[in-house]
């Protein structure tokens, strides 16, 4: 019969020790660090590929606009909020203005045309557009921010003569002239280069002035 308090010989100790509970603690933390390591990885590329598919469609965006601008320009020169004619396609530094088609006749023209134009303000490329195109003192364009991030805008114009320009409309030539071929090539921050050919016209007059 075993004395109270006493304990068998061979028996084990109930618990863990120190040591062992400080390796276990020393585990537990390296296990947790891995996984904050490996759900931090994680989370970073889903927010890269997020932000780099919201670049792509905001790119995509902006050329959907200029391809449907510059393919249905339409040789209709207009009148300044002074009164100044301005030819039907304008380019000249920093900017790209001209007349085109509208999806829908608007009231103020019953040819159904627009007037639009192109700028880079503070590395945005914005877009102005006009449903007036004889403007009042009061007009207001509609301003739509299409991309940012733009380091610069290029544009050069094809002519009849197969001859390359970088403003318009050339000396002594009509103001409803029409480049052939326009080109467009915006340099984008971190993303390079991205350079567009589209077709213009071959100098359709459209006259809807009194």
């Amino acid at each position: 019969m075993t004395p109270y308090g006493s304990v068998k010989a061979g028996s084990a100790q109930a618990g863990f020790t120190l040591i062992e509970l400080l390796v276990a603690i020393a585990v537990s933390a390296v296990i947790a660090l891995l996984a904050y390591q490996s759900i931090d990885s994680a989370v970073r590329v889903s927010e890269s590929h997020n932000q780099q598919q919201s670049e792509l469609t905001q790119l995509q965006r902006a050329i959907w606009w200029l391809e449907q601008d510059v393919m249905q320009m339409a040789a209709r020169p207009i009148l300044d909020e002074l009164g100044s004619s301005l030819p039907a396609m304008q380019l000249q530094p920093g900017q790209f203005e001209w007349t085109r088609i509208a999806l829908y006749p608007t009231p103020y023209s019953s040819a159904g045309l627009v007037r639009v134009r192109y700028l880079l303000e503070d590395n945005q490329l914005v877009r102005l557009s006009w449903s007036v195109l004889d403007r009042a003192p009061d007009s207001q364009p509609r301003r739509q921010i299409l991309l940012n991030q733009v380091d610069a805008m290029t544009v050069r114009l094809l002519d009849n003569n197969q001859f390359w320009f970088d403003f318009w409309p050339q000396p002594n030539r009509p103001l409803e002239d029409l480049p052939r071929l326009v080109e467009i090539e915006l340099t984008l921050e971190g993303q390079g280069r991205v350079r567009r050919l589209l077709p213009g016209v071959d100098g359709m007059i459209l006259n809807d002035r009194p």
